[in-house]
């Protein structure tokens, strides 16, 4: 029934349904329609800049545009056809207030399946209610599938309340942002599939599973969780395709277990100069030189001192790499289509094992 209700809510897809985070810097439109194209559901980052005139939004119109070619989709962008992939947005800077005049117009233009929401501003916590009235009341038959990505049961039944179709339960094995304090997906996915039944019982909401998933095992077992999908993060960021620097793809390739070589730390995004985040939001990465150095006390300002030397040097050892604890799961660069088929192929053989048992 799972399977069914993913395929009829996007029927390019293949189950189980693999989807690819929509991370900054990994996800461009080249790797959301090379994972469209084999059955996943892939999506782009649009990124936190809603400002009229940016130039993210020229960015996000043509990659867009671009999705219908890649595709061999071209000759339907005007019968009012879905565009299979999806569309991820950063919610937490003031200017998410400007989305219903630039981004929807762009949105509504290109019809993509799914709008995926995160991170929004504990002091604007009507963002994502505003964001999907927004989407919802633009007169038009495009209607996508509204995804809310939470890390806590309370943000689950917010984004509920505020029109989620599906919620992503991130983990706190997840690389890049996330919450703070949280679960692993063993208890944080059944719990919110519980909260969404039981207090939502007029609503079909799904919940997707993210964090820590590495391989096909990881996604079978966010199946027998009760997820209606798997999204992968880490994984993407060796694609071919990604946009990552190779610096990253190759700390990636080169870590092992994953639980001791991570960590999560609102530094990682400090060293760098970020203060963007709310401090609901930190991020694991990789365990580098420069966190070791700050974990034995060099202060933040001598940290990035440090860092930006290193930057001008050439020692990409010390720079930042964002990566979930599946990254000792992770032993190769390939093209994302081949990791889509590859997670899927194997959660469906995990599955056929575990019933062999019983």
């Amino acid at each position: 029934m799972a399977g069914s209700r993913m395929k009829s809510w996007f029927p390019t897809t293949a189950s189980p349904l693999i989807i690819n985070a929509p991370m900054k810097g990994v996800a461009n439109i080249k790797l959301a329609t090379e994972v469209a194209k084999v059955g996943g559901l892939g999506f782009i980052q649009f990124g936190r800049d809603f400002e009229p005139g940016s130039s993210t939004l020229k960015q996000l119109d043509d990659e867009l545009s671009q999705a219908w070619k890649l595709l061999g989709l071209e000759t339907s962008k005007d019968d009012g056809s879905t565009l299979p992939i999806g569309v991820g947005i950063l919610t937490y800077m003031p200017s998410a207030r400007h989305f219903g005049e630039t981004v929807v117009p762009i949105l509504k233009r290109h019809r993509p399946a799914a709008i995926w929401l995160f991170a929004p501003s504990p002091e604007t916590p009507e963002t994502h209610s505003n964001i999907v009235k927004e989407i919802k009341s633009q007169g038009s038959p495009w209607n996508p599938k509204i995804v809310v990505q939470v890390g806590s049961v309370a943000a689950a039944r917010e984004a509920a309340t505020h029109g989620a179709d599906i919620i992503v339960a991130q983990g706190v094995d997840a690389g890049g942002h996330q919450w703070a304090q949280g679960a692993g997906i063993i208890s944080l996915v059944p719990e919110i599939i519980d909260v969404v039944r039981n207090e939502f019982p007029d609503r079909e909401i799904a919940v997707w599973a993210a964090g820590g998933i590495g391989d096909g095992r990881g996604a079978a077992a966010a199946l027998a969780l009760g997820a209606e999908g798997t999204v992968l993060g880490t994984r993407y960021i060796v694609a071919l395709e990604s946009d990552a620097q190779d610096y990253k793809k190759k700390a990636i390739i080169a870590t092992s277990d994953g639980g001791f070589n991570t960590v999560k730390s609102y530094f990682h995004d400090h060293v760098q100069g970020d203060l963007s985040w709310p401090e609901l939001y930190d991020g694991r990465a990789i365990v580098t030189p420069t966190y070791q150095d700050h974990a034995s006390g060099v202060p933040l300002e001598e940290s990035q001192k440090r860092l930006k030397a290193a930057q001008e040097s050439g020692d990409v050892s010390k720079l930042v790499t964002w990566s979930g604890t599946g990254v000792g799961l992770i032993k190769k660069e390939q093209p994302a289509a081949e990791i889509t088929k590859e997670v899927r192929e194997q959660a469906l053989g995990a599955i056929a094992k575990v019933k062999s048992f019983l």
